[in-house]
């Protein structure tokens, strides 16, 4: 049973790259699911991390194998000059470290920020320790917040059930409606 559940948090937690979900919903829901399967909270964590950090590496792979590329084609070098993108790969040679950890809580932006970190030829293993260790913080803080909503279940019922799903709801569906509350005119 417990080796299903943290499968199925991996699964889970690797399908948001290429699923319109955000990882932190996933994150939640497999605390939860995990509490709820009776497994083991360390292996809910660590399923969701190795899932995050598939992830994170591929994003990272394919900005410095694509997108690396592409920028140094005609139309690359007509939206990103010459000038402008040396600024950014200095900018994240600098910065490499920082924007890295940031990015990992940018729900947004990290996809983002790591192409540019691997479109900056940012050396890899540098890039797998500063991740690692931001991943192990922010996985370990979600899984548990949603492990911690599955333990509440036996003692509320139903209700923390339904407060789970808001969190989810919230996670999933905040950003929209935020954005469109901020476009519409007063």
């Amino acid at each position: 049973m417990t080796v299903r559940v943290s499968v199925g948090v991996f699964l889970a937690t690797l399908s948001t790259g290429f699923l319109p979900v955000p990882e932190e919903a996933t994150l939640l829901g497999g605390g939860f699911a995990v509490r709820l399967g009776r497994a083991s909270l360390a292996e809910g964590i660590g399923a969701a991390w190795l899932a995050v950090m598939l992830g994170d590496t591929l994003a990272y792979f394919i900005g410095r194998e694509l997108l690396g590329r592409a920028l140094r084609t005609r139309w690359g070098v007509r939206v990103f000059p010459e000038a402008r993108r040396a600024w950014g790969e200095r900018l994240v040679a600098e910065h490499g470290v920082r924007a890295i950890v940031v990015a990992r809580f940018l729900v947004g932006l990290r996809g983002f920020v790591y192409f540019a970190v691997g479109s900056s030829r940012y050396p890899l293993g540098r890039f797998l320790l500063a991740n690692g260790a931001a991943a192990a913080v922010e996985v370990g803080a979600l899984v548990s917040v949603g492990f911690a909503f599955g333990a509440m279940h036996a003692r509320v019922g139903v209700w923390i059930d339904l407060v789970a799903a808001a969190v989810l709801l919230v996670a999933l569906f905040g950003p929209l409606i935020a954005r469109r509350f901020a476009k519409s005119p007063s």
